[in-house]
């Protein structure tokens, strides 16, 4: 079976036979849980999100990023209530749900270079999984529009802001399916990336706004304004911000769980 649609790939826009698709092209990374696959991801590129990255310093794996981070979010919100002598497999993190404490490995680092190369891996993976999610909803993923989104994510080319909406007192509202996660395109969200060039995507109560296509430029100040409205009193949530910081994301619950 070939996974493709347009029969160009996604990211280097090559075509058969110079490029191959007979590989499964997860649009979300399979130690998240998702099951969802697209098309139109040729087998190199498929390859390297999976891989160390020599375009990044250090050569961080740019789908461990967003599962590390991401995967312990779940997997605290799954055993928070839990006593069992769970623990977390992770390659950064320690945790045992029985006395529900959080331990930072060796190969998690706190030098500036390190928390640098996490943090841009992660918005990277996170545009990846947006661009691969938008084209298996809409099959519009290679419209020139989100060259500037491909080129991040693949070649590591700029830098895209990524902004998160910061949860009061660490209340997070949950309406996934945690056993197989995956983001969903309602036709608002799809208004919003015609009209305003911003998509949000939702995952394990973490909301994140991404600027897709150049409009967002132009319409930053107004959107960002108008989507703080949704803070309304700040029981949920509390400030919008841009993420300088893998920290600025409260990843390991701390104001939830109150560590």
């Amino acid at each position: 079976m070939k996974y493709i649609h347009k029969g160009t790939c996604l990211f280097c826009k090559r075509n058969e036979p110079e490029a191959t698709f007979n590989e499964k092209p997860h649009t979300m990374p399979r130690s998240l849980g998702s099951n969802s696959i697209g098309f139109d991801v040729c087998d190199e590129c498929n390859h390297y999100f999976g891989q160390p990255d020599k375009l990044s310093n250090p050569p961080l794996t740019i789908e461990l990023c967003v599962k590390e981070i991401l995967g312990l979010t779940k997997y605290l919100l799954q055993h928070q209530q839990k006593p069992q002598n769970v623990r977390l497999k992770s390659i950064y993190f320690e945790f045992w749900a029985s006395t529900g404490k959080l331990k930072v490995k060796s190969k998690y680092r706190f030098t500036y270079d390190f928390q640098k190369a996490l943090l841009n891996q992660f918005k990277r993976g996170l545009y990846e999984m947006f661009l691969q999610e938008y084209h298996k909803e809409t099959k519009k993923g290679l419209d020139e529009r989100f060259d500037e989104v491909r080129n991040y994510a693949r070649y590591n080319e700029g830098d895209m802001p990524l902004y998160h909406l910061q949860s009061s007192k660490g209340i997070i509202p949950i309406h996934e399916n945690f056993a197989s996660p995956q983001f969903t395109f309602t036709q608002t969200q799809i208004n919003d990336i015609e009209r305003f060039g911003f998509c949000t995507l939702i995952i394990f109560g973490k909301w994140f706004y991404l600027e897709v296509t150049p409009q967002a430029a132009v319409n930053r100040e107004d959107y960002l304004k108008n989507e703080s409205k949704i803070i309304g009193s700040g029981f949920v949530f509390n400030k919008l911000v841009e993420v300088k910081s893998v920290n600025d994301i409260d990843f390991t619950l701390t104001k939830l769980l109150g560590r």
